[in-house]
């Protein structure tokens, strides 16, 4: 009965194609383990999953698929490769991946075939790589570009788009297909700016250093549907400044350097600032915000889930006294009152950390650079900075009055890392580097790590896990709907994915 299904679906390829879609997704991947594909399509509609280890285009009545249809005799005796859309227009395939090594050198393509009962419908091609669990691979294609930094917006067809951190040219990624495409120009910016993902999937870029080196009030919104930019300023020049997005569209942008000068550190430091502004989307204009009890840079800022934001560590000056430190404080901004309220402190104060809220709300921030400048703001001798970077995180608990934990035992000190939260609800952690005293030398060193940890809810703690394919500082981190996470940027040009 269901070869004569398949045999009547395909039968179908005589009529003219409809306008009709049938999407074709992936969850999983890993081995040993269970991968699922998930079609979406008009309710009801039949179809046939086909599978091949290599692609061709097949031609079907007025059809071409990319893959051949050998594996149709299969489908019947797959559990969901054969069958109708529910009620939801939904229907899961799945199977099962041993443990064998070799599937890591096989990339498995996909493509369903449905009728519904209009004409016969392809689905998109969707491209399956196996990979064993707790390890980096190569991605089937790597940016056109360099990324270093910059911006993620997923669009509305689940694709990618990475802006500001290739100059000003977007690249967009196919997770489905593992491909990478220039997309079209947008804004270029400079050291230290933030770019931030608008709900409505265009990106805003804020601030950095111009090319006199000094930080800019430059601002701008790119529409990666449109591939137009709409040029605007800031209030305040900022540098090293943070920004997140509200739970009412808007964004907030805090703090930052408005002078920088590297050549005088007293100067660099006296150079942070603690006023803030919000951009809104509906008119594209900044307005004031409020002020911050202490001023700062180099800081993060996370959403939350109730719509405010968390502003945390940085490069800060206490109030009154004036003196610069590394802050171990944090306030959260709430959209409605327009306010910082009070001040949260953690142990270990941090800049140039990460920081990403988990699937359970929590904040995760990991890592960065610690600053003892006590003997420094007498002498204002650079060599006289105790300087170390964290081997631990804090965790943000927004329950109540919102509490903080330390979570010890990366198995490197890190500042600049990639950080994303995983589907089992903890975080992987990835690179970024290492800052040290050479006290023979009398010099600071960095080291660029090739290295990752893993954050677990279950033991609240860290373990190392499978060595990145290249040392990166500065990457993203992007968490993919397959569960998996693409690493790109910080130095290597190349594109990993990591299996959790």
């Amino acid at each position: 009965m269901r070869f004569l299904l398949v045999t009547l679906v395909l039968a179908c390829a005589a009529a003219s194609a409809g306008a009709q879609t049938l999407d074709i997704n992936k969850v999983g991947g890993a081995f040993p383990g269970t991968t699922t594909i998930r079609l979406q399509g008009a309710p009801g509609t039949s179809y046939v999953l086909l599978f091949s280890l290599f692609e061709q285009e097949t031609p079907i009545g007025p059809l071409t698929l990319q893959i051949p249809v050998t594996s149709i005799t299969a489908a019947p005796f797959l559990p969901g490769f054969l069958g109708a859309l529910d009620g939801t227009g939904r229907a899961d395939a799945g199977f099962a991946l041993p443990d064998e090594p070799v599937l890591a050198t096989l990339v498995i393509s996909f493509q369903a075939v449905g009728y519904s009962p209009e004409p016969l419908i392809a689905s998109n091609l969707l491209r399956v790589t196996p990979q064993a669990p707790g390890t980096f691979a190569a991605a089937l294609d790597n940016p056109m570009l360099p990324i270093l930094g910059g911006a993620v917006a997923t669009q509305a067809d689940g694709s990618l788009v990475f802006c500001g951190g290739s100059g000003p040219v977007a690249q967009t990624y196919d997770p489905r297909l593992e491909h990478f495409a220039l997309g079209g120009a947008s804004f270029g910016v400079g050291a230290l700016s933030q770019s931030t993902g608008l709900n409505d999937g265009r990106i805003l870029f804020t601030g950095g250093l111009g090319l006199d080196g000094q930080p800019t009030t430059a601002a701008a919104v790119y529409d990666p549907v449109t591939q137009q930019t709409i040029t605007l300023a800031m209030g305040q020049p900022r540098a090293g400044h943070a920004a997140a997005l509200l739970g009412n569209g808007k964004v907030l942008v805090s703090g930052g350097f408005r002078t920088f000068n590297l050549t005088d550190p007293l100067l660099f430091l006296q150079g942070v600032q603690n006023t803030s502004e919000l951009f809104d989307p509906t008119n594209n204009s900044f307005t004031p915000g409020a002020n911050m009890l202490e001023a700062r840079g180099l800081h993060t800022a996370t959403s939350l889930q109730n719509g405010n934001v968390l502003v945390g560590g940085g490069l800060a000056v206490i109030p009154i006294l004036n003196i610069p430190y590394v802050s171990n404080t944090a306030y959260i901004f709430n959209a409605t009152s327009n306010s910082f309220g009070l001040p949260r402190t953690f142990t270990g104060g941090r800049m140039f950390h990460t920081a990403t809220r988990l699937p359970n709300g929590r904040v995760l921030m990991t890592g960065g650079i610690t600053l003892d400048l006590t003997v420094f703001l007498q002498t204002l001798n650079p060599l006289d900075i105790i300087i170390a970077t964290l081997t631990d995180a804090v965790l943000f608990n927004p329950s109540g009055l919102g509490t903080f934990s330390t979570v010890p035992g990366m198995s490197d000190g890190r500042a600049g890392a990639a950080l994303a939260a995983l589907p089992d609800g903890g975080a992987v952690v990835v690179g970024g580097v290492k800052v040290t005293f050479n006290n023979q030398q009398q010099i600071f060193e960095a080291v660029t790590l090739q290295t990752a940890d893993r954050y677990s809810t279950t033991t609240n703690g860290f373990s190392a896990t499978g060595a990145p394919r290249a040392a990166r500082v500065g990457a993203l981190a992007v968490p993919l709907p397959d569960g998996t996470v693409l690493i790109v940027g910080g130095g290597p040009t190349d594109a990993e994915v990591y299996q959790p």
